[in-house]
């Protein structure tokens, strides 16, 4: 028996198990703890960032230096947050503000197209506001919004986004998700 060759067996199967190992324990890490597959936010992984309270994570994005608090997605220069629970549009604005944040102004192709591909089929609002004085939809920044909105009816005064491929009216009454957008830090 030719103990080189065992030898030299043994030492691989204890390389690749060791690296396997490793490599399942800090892939989260490296590419966000709740993400088994790789996302279009362009992270390179999580860096532990101990802020305020202590638990904030940041994921550093495409630009080195810029980060994203964790649960927030990253795309041209901006953080994007989706809520998993449902309120009226001045409760969704309140949470954001409270984040540092506002209801997304999504006022580019690919600002909509991004955000679009990551709501799947829930209905999210986002900053868009029917001005009555003006007879005009306006961004919650007063920008002036260059589009068509669907399904605009008397009382539908704010709008979603994410089950169509439109800009949707709906009453800000109603609960549903929201977006919150903030710079890259």
């Amino acid at each position: 028996m030719n103990w080189c060759l065992v030898i030299s067996g043994f030492i691989i199967v204890v390389l690749k198990v060791v690296g396997m190992t490793l490599f399942l324990l800090y892939f989260p890490q490296i590419f966000g703890e709740n993400n088994a597959s790789f996302n279009s936010t362009g992270s390179y992984g999580t860096v532990p960032q101990i802020f305020g309270n202590g638990n904030s994570s940041f994921i550093p994005t495409e630009s080195y230096g810029t980060v994203c608090p964790s649960r927030w997605d990253f795309h041209q220069g901006r953080c994007f947050f989706l809520s998993i629970s449902e309120m009226s549009w001045n409760k969704s604005r309140d949470a954001c503000a409270a984040e540092g944040s506002t209801l997304a102004i999504v006022n580019t192709p690919e600002k909509l197209e991004f955000l679009q591909r990551i709501t799947g089929t829930e209905k999210y609002f986002i900053g868009l506001l029917y001005q009555h004085a003006e007879k005009s939809w306006r961004w919650i920044n007063n920008s002036v919004f260059n589009g068509t909105v669907t399904n605009q009816l008397q009382d539908f005064n704010c709008v979603t986004i994410g089950l169509t491929k439109t800009f949707d009216a709906a009453s800000c009454d109603t609960a549903y998700r929201w977006i919150c957008e903030k710079r890259a830090q």
